[in-house]
């Protein structure tokens, strides 16, 4: 990297640290350790809840920081295409194997930088930590840097992906695990994935089953139906719908979401969000398996390909239609055997990568359009 954009990051990040992440922090009601100042660059590795949580990161370090994030952002919004054009994130394609990105981890660390990894690669949809990847701690050595494992709580609940507003509770922030390089060159990948993937788990409704914390909201219940879509009453797909702290169904159905983040039925029965997503993977499932040759579900959608440069070269208004065994978008079908994979940006931007085909699909519908049943019919 020259030293021209070295000097302009440093400014902006000196700025973003003392004016703008403060103020993050504490509308989050965030409280977290200092990242440790440790000789040589560090290879962090952090959970991810919320969209600032690199902002919390960076009002706890105090040097620059570098970040992995997706190439996304590029068509995102304002604030996304400023920090890409001014901070440089190291870019990854969902659903690529990431091997340029390893490539330039490896390469700003070695130029003294510190780089910052969510490994999880996603933000959680039901409160529980994501895989992941195998290959995380082979990557970790290749660094040839500290790493630094760094746990951050009470992030789903502040701001559920499915939402769309800030609920006020509290967040924390810990070190869970500092090992050197020379350490970590002596130890197995699966033992260094491991210790990773330790420090970083979070259950959001375990921990709230044990620090009873108050998220404020005055529509907690907002946008649900972009994480729960089978209605457990009538079974019906793309029928729920969200309104303040209330989510119901046409058949009358409904739940209420209290202050803590869980759900009351007219049963009298207390359920999670993540109870409630694993009872949706079971109802999805009984759906595919009785649909036959039947449309599951459709949505109207805006589609748009994507080279492998990041450019759009189609661009258009389709219904998608989601039968057992392939997905129809416009004329266009795909077969599940040839998705290789599904993948959702932020709430509900849907990605879908076809086998032995460069670039990807994205697909943005209605601000409560639902991705995550396209991931779990995949």
């Amino acid at each position: 990297m020259d030293r021209q954009f070295i000097d302009r990051y440093a400014k902006w990040y000196s700025i973003i640290k003392k004016f703008i992440s403060p103020v993050i922090a504490g509308r989050a009601n965030f409280s977290g350790e200092k990242i440790p100042d440790i000789e040589g660059p560090k290879f962090i590795l952090c959970n991810h809840n919320t969209d600032f949580d690199f902002m919390l990161l960076i009002s706890k370090s105090d040097e620059p920081l570098d970040f992995v994030a997706t190439e996304s952002m590029l068509r995102m919004n304002g604030i996304s295409k400023f920090a890409a054009e001014y901070f440089k994130p190291i870019l990854h394609d969902k659903g690529s194997k990431g091997a340029a990105t390893i490539k330039q981890i490896v390469s700003r660390i070695k130029e003294g930088r510190n780089v910052v990894l969510f490994p999880e690669g996603n933000r959680s949809f039901d409160g529980r930590s994501g895989d992941i990847s195998e290959a995380i701690g082979k990557i970790a050595k290749m660094t040839g840097a500290t790493l630094v494992v760094y746990k951050l709580t009470g992030g789903y609940l502040t701001t559920p992906r499915w939402g769309s507003k800030i609920r006020k509770g509290h967040m924390e922030g810990v070190v869970t695990k500092v090992i050197d390089a020379k350490t970590l060159k002596e130890m197995p990948p699966d033992v260094v994935r491991k210790e990773i993937t330790e420090g970083l788990y979070t259950d959001a409704y375990k921990e709230q089953g044990e620090k009873r914390i108050r998220f404020k909201s005055k529509t907690p219940a907002e946008y649900l139906e972009s994480l729960l879509f089978i209605c457990p009453s009538c079974k019906k797909i793309g029928t729920l719908s969200s309104n303040k702290n209330r989510l119901s169904c046409g058949c009358g159905y409904q739940l209420i979401m209290d202050e803590f983040g869980y759900l009351h039925g007219e049963d009298g029965l207390q359920y999670s969000v993540t109870e409630m997503f694993d009872e949706q993977k079971k109802l999805l499932e009984d759906s595919v398996a009785a649909s036959k040759e039947n449309c599951l579900w459709s949505d109207k959608v805006r589609m748009m390909k994507m080279s492998a440069d990041h450019r759009a070269v189609k661009d258009e208004m389709v219904t998608l239609l989601v039968y057992r065994d392939r997905i129809m978008a416009g004329e266009e079908s795909f077969s599940k055997e040839k998705i290789s994979s599904i993948d959702i940006v932020q709430r509900n931007r849907l990605m879908i990568h076809i086998g032995g085909e460069a670039g990807h699909l994205e697909f943005v519908g209605e601000k409560n359009f639902n991705a995550v049943k396209y991931r779990l019919w995949l």
